[in-house]
């Protein structure tokens, strides 16, 4: 009986004293981590700020700042708590550790990986309009794990960079200029020349337009129902990422002055026929007619 009360004892001890080593490792990890983000993440962030860094390499710093307050603040816990001995001096302990966690961040390495190609890929930046698997959006950060991109109904979408990093991916905004292109379809009994003559005026007073290269509009198909204008706009590659504002303001002003100048925007003049047809002998087309 005294034997299993002095072992209850013990474990009771254990016990406690694995508590109280966790709860010291909590208390100390969290405020070397709070403390962390408060000094070395602002001091980074001004930083920064005063060296103009470009925003693709910028974004890849602070994730990186990020990810080292957090492997200090857990490395000091474990230390002041203990567990850095501990850990030490069970080699099988280590080893179970290491490959639980190799096994759980296979895909987290892997998209740490494909994050430094991204980030070092000048064609791929912070600002520019993408396109990849039928998405399109404006790359709004590119972190260690995953790019943010908005899309134009302003949703965030979180992609891996791995993704990207193994996916077909279209930069919609590489160059300086930037062409916005898009088609209209008219009727074969409206003038090409005065319907080009109307995109062409509704480009020019778009906001952030360019001037050099003008706006052009050349015919290239004739479709079975209609003739197919291609539209093409210039803007600033600073302007990039108004892409889309840009697009459907030029959109609206084209609407407007064709609905203004009576042109038909619709692709076609046929209109199909519902109903059943059939043939009436005499007496039935007699009394249709009476």
């Amino acid at each position: 009986m005294l034997v299993q009360q002095r072992y209850l004892t013990r474990l009771l001890d254990r016990y406690l004293e694995i508590t109280l080593q966790a709860g010291e490792f909590l208390a100390v990890a969290a405020t070397v981590y709070f403390l962390g983000r408060l000094v070395l993440l602002s001091g980074g962030d001004w930083l920064l700020a005063r060296a103009r860094v470009d925003p693709t390499f910028e974004s890849a710093l602070r994730s990186i700042l990020h990810l080292l307050v957090g492997a200090v603040a857990v490395l000091v816990g474990a230390g002041v708590a203990g567990y850095r001995g501990e850990l030490a001096g069970s080699t099988v302990l280590v080893a179970g550790i290491t490959l639980a966690i190799g096994l759980a961040a296979q895909d987290v390495l892997s998209n740490f990986v494909a994050g430094a190609f991204i980030v070092q890929d000048p064609d791929l930046n912070v600002g520019d309009t993408i396109r990849w698997n039928d998405t399109e959006g404006l790359v709004r950060d590119i972190d260690l794990r995953v790019t943010r991109v908005q899309t134009p109904a302003n949703a965030t979408v979180l992609v891996p960079n791995s993704e990207l990093a193994t996916s077909a991916v279209t930069n919609l905004t590489s160059e300086d200029p930037q062409a916005i292109v898009h088609e209209f379809g008219i009727d074969y009994d409206e003038d090409v020349d005065r319907a080009g003559d109307e995109i062409v005026a509704a480009a020019e007073h778009v906001p952030r337009v360019r001037s050099v290269p003008s706006p052009s509009v050349e015919v290239v198909s004739l479709d079975d129902t209609a003739v197919v204008l291609t539209a093409t706009i210039w803007l600033d590659r600073a302007d990039r990422s108004q892409r889309a504002t840009v697009q459907s303001q030029f959109l609206r002003a084209v609407h407007e002055r064709f609905r203004a100048a009576g042109i038909d925007l619709t692709e076609t003049t046929q209109h199909e026929l519902s109903g059943a047809v059939r043939l009436a002998d005499g007496d039935e087309a007699d009394a249709s007619r009476s």
